[in-house]
């Protein structure tokens, strides 16, 4: 592929990981709520509730964390295409 390609690949990539990044770290933040909250409860139920949320955020957590690792993994690609693109472009 062409550098420009490359570098077009690279500037979304990176974009689409730092709203990921923004996400995960509002959703740690949440869970770690959900965390404080339950131990702070004084009933059953709302224990059982803060509990739930938290298990549900933590699943959605490693749901992303999944796609954070995906994501890096294209990253790197294109960056070693732009690498190979830029040494080929000034070879010439």
């Amino acid at each position: 592929m062409h550098l420009a390609n490359e570098a077009g690949y690279l500037y979304v990539l990176s974009k689409e990981l730092m709203t990921l990044n923004k996400q995960l770290k509002k959703l740690t933040m949440a869970a770690e709520k959900h965390l404080y909250n339950h131990s702070r409860a004084k009933t059953e139920e709302e224990r059982l509730h803060h509990r739930t949320k938290h298990t549900r955020t933590t699943i959605e957590i490693t749901y992303l964390m999944k796609k954070h690792q995906d994501l890096l993994e294209k990253l790197r690609q294109h960056h070693l295409a732009f690498d190979h693109a830029l040494r080929r472009e000034h070879k010439i």
